[in-house]
């Protein structure tokens, strides 16, 4: 039988779905619905259960097999495999053929199994991340599940002190989804199967991950870790990825700059303009416009001739050697271009065997590792020549609309990525950045790509593009950092919501990158980004919402956002007040809300206001926030007698902190480069040192001290000493 702490789990989550007594399984709530093709709906019947013991790589488990059918033609079996705290849920569908020479029954393409449950009970709270459109995800809070939307690809929840994420799985063959409804009189919400292909007899799939536990953020994290080795994916989760080093570095793209009309003249000014600011801009990505293409379709492999007269390898030999820029990227689709490859084109006829027809006429890369491949290689080895040292992959949600009823959506997305991931190794040391391709078949199927598009695209004219940006970039991290370092777009330095934008990346984790129009930029809005060779002072992780936001909507209950990351060794924590109301904001922060900082006593520093003060473990701090406004906080954990902060006139100070150690009385820190530097002290310093040069000391309260040594552009060895 299941043992004690596994059944809890079931309770807890599924209200009871599966009781376990003596020697028979009681359904309570748990029912599968099958559609076949051109059939309604049918709710299939309970027949039977068994149940069997295991090890595997996962550990020790029980497994209970539940049995349901309808007329002996089709059959279901849903078998939940527990391991105590995380329960996979597999899904076996069958439909006989007893007359083969006759039309055959099957399984419809789009929701073709679901599993309903009525109820859980005990839901406090939840945060649910659904598609809302074909390319990217948003949060969801609200508790009647009911009301859950169609295509949620994330559900966490909490109970008591309890948390619990359902994590349905994008496989080889079916994409699972959750919606609302489809429990006993419509209540309930249902745990939805798809393979976007028609004629199958048989659907297998891990449907999804159920996991439990005190922490909500190691619970994202071992709930895909587990879906990854059960499906023994070449995927890899986000912390066992490399970073790309370019995306290490200060980065700007033409987008929002020029949009379709880009060209070398603008590219090459705006080059030119960061040299003349002094701006160690180390990236460029030219984005779309940038392609030969006829009626919408990619036409040959070339820059468009009109507008890079002399090709794409001029321009990039003009903004690495004239105006010092590092690495340049170029933007494509995951087809080619919106529309595929043009069928009249070069490209089709000499590449034809790597090509495929899809059944609307369309061009696109073949739906084929090895033959997928080929495509790229070709154009990404040519791109190489030229200069190219990167690759953003656009539209990458469109696979399943080329190929839907043609393949399974898991078969079509997997082809398409490690195709193209094969040659970005190649060519490219796998540096891309993954955009529009938040749909959960992209997700699950990218092999060794590290970087992901976490959200729908910033919207430089929009009043209040802000709220919707930060709410789904936060929100979205919670599953999707799971899987990728998040990138969260690029944006102007000018702009009514420039501050907010330019913390927001700061604590992010991922890329930072501007998208300025000529004689747009502000260099002092980023330099608290950056080091001045342009390296990006990034935090350690994939930022995430604090605890006591986690499953509340920031935009409408009266709280602001709050989001947390590592700066080093310390904690940051950025709020926006991103509420729908113009009214002032109360709200607390502790160091609880960092998960690794609960029982420590740290200094707590503001970076806008420089106030500051020492926390004992427990305690909180209360402050307010005005509409549209933001605020950082630095946490460090106090261990001595000096406590340092690093360069105060970046975000994240204590990102300059290569290391720290006593000597003889005094305290030796050593930093990345020269600045502000702040020091948390018990007594008065007598002396500072800055690479064995005296330097004043200035108090700013709190037994908070600051050295200004900005004229050292390299590392800086500081001595602080005191009787």
């Amino acid at each position: 039988m299941f043992r004690y702490k596994d059944t809890t789990l079931f309770i807890a989550a599924l209200r009871e779905v599966l009781e376990v007594t003596s020697d028979k399984p009681v359904l309570k709530g748990l029912g599968i619905t099958v559609s076949l093709e051109g059939e309604a709906p049918k709710k299939l019947l309970y027949q039977s259960s068994d149940q069997i013991n295991g090890v595997n790589n996962l550990g020790t488990y029980d497994e209970f097999t539940l049995h349901f059918h309808n007329d002996t033609v089709v059959s279901v079996a849903l078998k939940l495999r527990n391991y105590g705290d995380v329960v996979l849920g597999f899904v076996e569908g069958k439909i006989a053929c007893e007359n083969p020479f006759m039309r055959r029954k099957s399984f419809a393409a789009k929701e073709s199994i679901a599993i309903t449950v009525d109820e859980i009970e005990g839901i406090h709270s939840l945060l649910a991340n659904y598609q809302h459109n074909d390319w990217w995800t948003r949060p969801h809070f609200d508790p009647d599940l009911i009301k859950l939307p169609t295509h949620t690809i994330s559900l966490l929840w909490q109970s008591d002190s309890t948390y619990y994420h359902l994590l349905p799985v994008s496989g080889p063959m079916c994409r699972t989804d959750l919606k609302g409804g489809g429990g006993t009189d419509g209540q309930g919400f249902s745990v939805i199967l798809s393979s976007f292909q028609g004629g199958l007899q048989r659907e297998d799939a891990l449907a999804f991950v159920l996991g439990m536990g005190d922490d909500p953020y190691t619970l994202a994290d071992r709930t895909t870790d587990t879906a990854l080795k059960e499906l023994n994916y070449p995927v890899l989760p986000r912390e066992r990825k490399t970073y790309p080093e370019v995306l290490d570095y200060l980065g700007w793209c033409s987008w929002d700059a020029f949009y379709q009309k880009v060209d070398e003249q603008g590219v090459v000014a705006k080059a030119k303009e960061f040299n003349d600011l002094g701006l160690p801009v180390r990236w460029m990505m030219i984005d779309d416009g940038w392609s030969t293409i006829t009626d919408g379709k990619l036409q040959g492999f070339d820059a468009n001739s009109d507008k890079f007269p002399e090709g794409l390898a001029h321009t990039v030999s003009m903004l690495k050697e004239q105006y010092g820029v590092k690495w340049v990227g170029v933007w494509h689709t995951i087809v080619g271009y919106w529309g595929g490859i043009h069928p009249e084109s070069t490209l089709a006829k000499s590449l034809g065997n790597y090509l495929y027809q899809t059944a609307d006429g369309s061009l696109i890369p073949y739906p084929d590792p090895a033959l997928g491949f080929g495509f790229w290689h070709a154009w990404h080895g040519y791109l190489e020549r030229q200069g190219v040292d990167f690759v953003k992959v656009d539209s990458q949600a469109a696979i399943n609309n080329f190929l839907q009823f043609e393949r399974s959506v898991g078969a079509s997305a997997s082809a398409a990525h490690q195709a193209i991931e094969a040659s970005v190794a190649l060519h490219f040391n796998s540096t891309m950045i993954n955009c529009m391709g938040m749909a959960a078949e992209n997700i699950w199927h990218r092999p060794k790509s590290a970087v992901s598009r976490n959200s729908d695209d910033f919207m430089p004219k929009s009043q209040s593009g802000f709220r919707e940006h930060a709410l789904q970039n936060a929100y979205n991290s919670y599953y999707h950092g799971s899987f990728y370092w998040g990138d969260w777009d690029m944006f102007w330095t000018i702009n009514h919501d420039d501050q907010q934008n330019a913390v927001l990346r700061a604590i992010s984790g991922g890329p930072v990158y501007i998208s300025d129009p000529l004689g747009q930029t502000n260099p002092l809005l980023l330099l608290p980004l950056i080091y001045n060779d342009g390296k990006l002072i990034r935090c350690v992780r994939t930022a995430l919402p604090t605890r006591d936001c986690l499953t509340k909507d920031p935009t409408r209950d009266a709280i602001p956002l709050k989001i947390w990351n590592y700066a080093g060794e310390a904690g940051l924590i950025a709020a926006f007040h991103i509420g729908e109301e113009s009214i002032t904001l109360e709200s607390s922060l502790s160091a609880s809300d960092i998960p690794s900082f609960t029982d420590k006593r740290v200094v707590l520093y503001e970076h806008f206001s420089q106030a500051c003060k020492v926390l004992e473990a427990g305690e909180s701090y209360s402050f307010n926030m005005q509409p549209e406004s933001c605020k950082l906080f630095l946490l460090v954990e106090v261990k001595g007698k000096v406590t340092p902060l690093g360069l105060i006139n970046k975000y994240a100070s204590p990102h300059a902190i290569m290391n720290q150690w006593s000597k003889d009385g005094s305290e030796i820190i050593r930093l990345r480069e020269g600045g502000r530097f702040a020091f948390h002290m018990h007594g008065i310093p007598t002396q500072v040192l800055a690479n064995g040069e005296e330097q004043p000391i200035i108090s700013i309260g709190n037994d908070v001290f600051e050295i200004v040594c900005d004229h050292f552009q390299q590392e800086v060895v500081i001595e602080i000493s005191w009787r």
